[in-house]
């Protein structure tokens, strides 16, 4: 999202309000713009399986692989948005020890790794949120963050310049088997979880893992170092050495396709151990789902943010699928949210000038796809006159799922999209026809207003009655032809079919083909 997305106090504006502190609510948003909503220690535990600078592209498998691979691009650069925001850090050092800190950890960073490193704009891009996740913990609150060798030694540090060496509480290592076996070195086979606590006065529950058959048992309570008695006939309390819970592997039935998707039983002792029910748990970067799937579990209200509208989706399916009477409310940034000055500021700017390497119109692509509620096309170049596919609507008359392809052109005002484009976008619908899909309609999204010749296109090509389960029978333009310009500064919306969230669980790549 913009770094200078508009704020609003209007109810029309819900990621600005505080309701989904009521607790069961997903997010969609940038997390520190989310985070800086928040009042001060709000939540009570928190959780964060962030990316790890680990210079990699993932696929998920759910959901869309497009759209979630593109927010899960972990690669990160030194750019000219790095230089604004240490600008900012320097600034709000002079006021406050806790962001002088940070600011020499960056700097330390910087020394060591390069001043125009990735690894110091990595540090700069968690460092300021970290921030953001200390102030909304509540004084009684822990929080786990969870990390693989790619940087563990520079969280750590930056753990401690944030919330203190004295509030280092544990190194846990999740040891696990299975994958391949590497020539040059040992398999690496274990993440890192840091635990750290907002003060002395902590939530802390013992957890216990269950004897094995045939151990016996010397004694019934053993003395602790903080006072008072374990009781040893529950079992064997947890050390921070996890051998007992195995990966999320490809036959494993939770398994739902998210490159980094975590067990359930990982998030459950975390949760049981750091919280107790009715308690808030954060998850900024929840990705699909398993820590707000556990926190339900046991009792306990979730808050996940994620940047991917598509993978909030999925989470919301994936709650609604437990059966339980309250559903997830989900909040997200929505057109009224932005403003276009800021829009057309980063759909212009160059791979070099971008915050994360990725150019502005690819950045543009992907924003719109998620406002629509569309699926981003895996493929970027060569994408066959498709930059994201809208599928998820049922037209119950034929008993078929609706495609709608949808083409992106974030071109400059001095070369808008025209009839060439519009003729282009009608083959790619027609050739989906041919090849048997159910495709009534197609949309071109422009940055700037199209030109007359191809609106006027456009309407040619008349209209076409669709049956929905929640709209019933409604007419919908065959092409329509808008510009992000018009959306955001007079709130025209193309007209699409509603979709039923729950049709994007599953791989909808290999669903929604290209031509």
């Amino acid at each position: 999202m913009p770094r200078r997305a508009r704020r609003s106090n209007t109810p029309s504006s819900p990621i600005h309000r505080y309701e989904y502190l009521a607790g069961n609510a997903f997010v969609r948003g940038d997390n520190l713009d989310v985070l800086r909503q928040l009042p001060d220690e709000c939540v009570d535990l928190i959780y964060l399986d962030p990316p790890f600078n680990s210079n990699q592209f993932y696929v998920a498998a759910f959901g869309d692989k497009g759209g979630v691979a593109a927010q899960l691009r972990d690669i990160w650069r030194w750019n000219a948005a790095s230089e604004i925001a240490l600008d900012n850090l320097e600034a709000l050092a002079f006021r406050s020890p806790e962001h002088q800190r940070l600011l020499d950890c960056v700097r330390g960073v910087r020394l060591l790794a390069g001043e125009t490193s990735n690894m110091a704009a990595y540090i700069l891009y968690m460092g300021r949120r970290l921030m953001e996740m200390r102030r909304v913990l509540k004084q009684t609150g822990s929080i786990y963050l969870h990390c693989d060798p790619h940087a563990n030694a520079y969280l750590r540090i930056l753990m401690d310049a944030i919330f203190g060496e004295k509030q280092f509480c544990n190194e846990i290592i999740w040891a696990y088997s299975g994958g391949g076996i590497s020539k040059r070195h040992f398999p690496r086979k274990h993440d890192v979880i840091f635990r750290y606590t907002k003060t002395n006065k902590f939530t802390f529950n013992i957890e216990y893992k269950p004897y094995k058959e045939n151990t016996q048992q010397v004694g019934k309570h053993s003395t602790y170092s903080g006072g008072g008695d374990i009781p040893l006939d529950r079992g064997t309390p947890v050390t921070d050495w996890w051998t007992d819970i195995r990966t999320v592997t490809g036959w494993n039935v939770e398994r739902l396709g998210y490159p980094t998707q975590k067990p359930l039983a990982l998030l459950e002792r975390i949760i049981k151990a750091s919280s107790n029910p009715g308690d808030i748990v954060l998850d900024p970067f929840c990705g699909c789902g398993t820590a707000a799937d556990a926190a339900a579990s046991l009792g306990r209200k979730y808050l996940g943010i994620d940047i991917s509208g598509i993978a909030v989706r999925v989470m919301q399916q994936r709650l609604e699928s437990r059966g339980d009477a309250v559903s997830p409310v989900v909040y997200g940034l929505e057109w009224a949210d932005f403003d276009w000055p800021t829009f057309e500021e980063e759909a212009l700017k160059s791979r070099e000038d971008s915050d994360d390497g990725m150019p502005g119109w690819q950045w543009a692509e992907d924003k719109v796809a998620a406002l629509l509620n569309a699926v981003p096309n895996t493929i970027k170049t060569g994408d066959g006159g498709i930059d994201a596919r809208y599928f998820g609507a049922m037209d119950t008359a034929r008993n078929e799922g609706i495609i709608i392809p949808i083409q992106v052109k974030m071109w400059r005002s001095d070369r808008p999209v025209g009839r060439p484009e519009m003729d282009r976008l009608l083959g790619v619908q027609t050739a989906l026809q041919n090849r048997g899909f159910h495709a009534p309609m197609s949309l071109m999204v422009s940055l700037y207003p199209p030109t007359d010749s191809s609106r006027a296109f456009a309407a040619q090509q008349g209209r076409v009655t669709l049956t929905t389960l929640d709209g019933g029978a409604q007419e919908y333009p065959v092409m329509q032809a808008l510009s992000v310009q018009e959306m955001l500064q007079h709130d025209e919306r193309p007209k699409l079919p509603p979709v039923d969230p729950r049709s994007l669980v599953g791989d909808t790549q290999d669903k929604l083909p290209l031509t």
